[in-house]
């Protein structure tokens, strides 16, 4: 059984994905998947887990439940990042190589749409209430703000250079978008589409989480082997954090007590105590660990 306590980690050089129990502290299953598993959508009312195949242009699908694989989407292209809209049965996904947003139907699991962006589109966040979806442009140096029931676009903003991350917090309304070639953090306002300030996380920023409050929101800097923690009204760093080598995503635990950060070069998860501000476990991983996600 899936417990609230578990999240899900792709290791994308060993083809696996990973169940990893928060109580325990230890990694109680893994999973051989089809090559290169990237990152990680959890649909808890469809009772799935997608996960990105850039490299064979496919999307897969599994039971939450039983972890069997029930579908596999042939996307083409390089499909990334994905989010999922928890007001229709769709989810968006960024295709570096098309210049693409994918719409993929849930329900069916077929592609629908597809939707033209800027160059190479990898982070891709969702307003599900407002009704509008952030693509983070690699290679165009923009953030476009798609409508998410129709295909059209509402804005295009620049940000610093190679933005890679994107992530949303619905309590301030604030989007936040992780630049890696000049160590920069763009944070926007997405009802005005202003660009409110320029940060700097550390050196070649990656990974980003809000908090359930959103009071603060969280930044793994790769070349720094660090997690940051932002004030999201200040806008202040409050915390910096050591963790393995080459950080690459992040996530809070349920009681927003504890932060846990793939690292890719060490093959590790760290766990980080956010109270004390420091990493108290180094779990190993298999090779390559990309993404985590809650698997509730």
């Amino acid at each position: 059984m899936v417990m609230a306590s578990d999240f899900y980690i792709t290791s994308q050089a060993a083809n696996q994905l990973s169940l990893f129990d928060s109580d325990a502290k230890e990694i109680k299953k893994t999973f051989e998947i089809s090559a290169a598993p990237v990152m990680i959508a959890i649909d808890k009312l469809g009772n799935a887990i997608y996960l990105s195949h850039p490299e064979q242009g496919k999307i897969s699908v599994f039971d939450l439940t039983s972890h069997q694989l029930i579908s596999e989407i042939r996307t083409g292209g390089q499909p990334f990042a994905m989010v999922l809209d928890s007001q229709k049965p769709q989810m968006f996904v960024s295709d570096w190589s098309r210049n693409t947003v994918l719409v993929i139907n849930t329900t069916s699991k077929q592609l629908v749409d597809l939707l033209a962006v800027g160059e190479s589109p990898a982070g891709i966040a969702i307003d599900s209430v407002g009704r509008k979806v952030f693509v983070a442009n690699r290679e165009s140096n923009s953030l476009m703000v798609l409508n998410a029931d129709t295909p059209d676009l509402h804005a295009t903003i620049e940000t610093g250079e190679r933005p890679y991350a994107v992530a949303f917090n619905p309590h301030n309304g604030h989007v936040y978008v992780a630049c890696v070639h000049d160590d920069s953090l763009t944070v926007i306002d997405s009802k005005t589409y202003q660009k409110i300030a320029d940060l700097k996380p550390g050196r070649a920023p990656y990974g980003i989480t809000v908090s359930d409050n959103g009071e603060q929101f969280y930044v793994v800097n790769q070349n720094d082997n660090t997690l940051v923690e932002f004030d999201a009204e200040s806008l202040e760093i409050t915390k910096t954090i050591r963790t393995d080598k080459m950080p690459e995503s992040v996530v809070l635990s349920s009681n927003q007590q504890q932060a846990y950060v793939t690292n890719w070069f060490s093959n590790s998860l760290s766990v980080i105590d956010l109270q004390q501000a420091k990493q108290i476990q180094s779990i190993p991983l298999k090779d390559g660990p990309r993404s985590i996600s809650s698997a509730q």
